[in-house]
């Protein structure tokens, strides 16, 4: 399942992030106030451009459409990224680089050309940054709202089939895809302060998984997940569904081994590979294609959830010129 933006605005995408209400000039009208945080005209202004310059060709729409359109989706940004702050995701300078250099690398540029184009938009290397930062951060709350509401059993593969069937609806065969069988321990880690109590409490756990202490007895007694109570059991997943930090360490296994502790925006994890397959029989593609097919329904309700939750729990105040 591939993650679905919260927003038109992407990493260094259309919209730049609510400015901080210290950093506001007297020359900045307040175009929007949302929780604790305000959207400047400049802001808005900057926006408006950067997604007009964006644009496909051929698209028509007025400059008031799109004024209303960027608005929104900077309000939809702020609300986001206060959650995340709240929830104490971050992004740290190595995600800042990486993501910049990925865009670059997207654009057929550098990561100085970028940072001379926004300059030439008013926009200084610090705000790139936090702007690139907030967007880091806003992926990260959604992934969690994703992950949490869209894994998909096997009951409900069986009765997607069987209304399908009752209905004369056809299910798709699917394509072969590699997946994986897994389990994993997570500890949370929702400050500074448990961040390092939780690495040392799964550096713990790795070292008495490695040494051969049954991996489901730990996930049982020590995991935070939901899956604690199936021995750290995830079932079968394939690319896609799990954060990038999981899949990598999952990528770098072989079937019966531990990974070392990962750290992702849930905690700390450590997972072992149980085994590796290309679902090949007609039933088993089908059914996989009916899972993503689920999953990303899923995903799309999660991500509309969040907003509307933020929405009606948050303050936003538009205002007119």
């Amino acid at each position: 399942m591939k993650f679905k933006p919260l927003m038109l605005a992407a990493i260094t995408g259309l919209a730049f992030s609510a400015a901080q209400a210290a950093d506001i000039k007297l020359v900045d009208g307040i175009a929007a106030v949302v929780d604790s945080e305000v959207i400047t005209y400049r802001d808005l202004n900057q926006g408006v451009a950067t997604a007009r310059r964006n644009l496909p060709k051929g698209t028509q729409i007025s400059d008031e459409e799109l004024r209303r359109q960027v608005l929104q989706q900077l309000v939809n940004q702020s609300l986001v990224v206060q959650a995340g702050k709240r929830r104490n995701l971050g992004a740290s300078d190595a995600e800042i680089d990486e993501a910049l250099a990925h865009t670059a690398q997207a654009r057929k540029t550098t990561v100085a050309a970028l940072y001379a184009q926004s300059a030439r938009d008013g926009i200084s290397r610090a705000a790139v940054r936090r702007n690139i930062a907030d967007s880091i951060i806003t992926q990260k709350v959604q992934q969690q709202a994703v992950m949490q509401n869209s894994r998909v059993s096997e009951p409900e593969i069986d009765a997607f089939i069987s209304r399908a069937r009752e209905q004369g609806v056809a299910v798709p065969e699917g394509e072969p895809v590699r997946q994986y069988r897994a389990q994993h321990i997570l500890i949370k880690a929702d400050s500074s302060n448990a961040a390092a109590a939780a690495e040392a409490e799964v550096r713990k756990l790795y070292d008495q998984a490695r040494s051969g202490v049954d991996f489901a007895a730990l996930a049982r007694q020590y995991s935070q997940d939901g899956s604690a109570a199936n021995g750290g059991d995830l079932g079968w997943f394939s690319d896609g569904v799990m954060v990038p930090q999981f899949e990598d360490a999952v990528h770098q296994l072989q079937p019966g081994q531990v990974s070392r502790p990962v750290r992702s925006q849930f905690g700390w994890h450590i997972i072992k590979l149980n085994d590796v397959r290309d679902s090949g029989t007609p039933e088993e593609r089908q059914r996989n294609a009916v899972r993503q097919y689920i999953a990303q329904q899923k995903a799309e309700q999660a991500t509309t959830g969040l907003l509307q939750e933020l929405h009606q729990n948050g303050y936003i105040e538009i205002r007119q010129p």
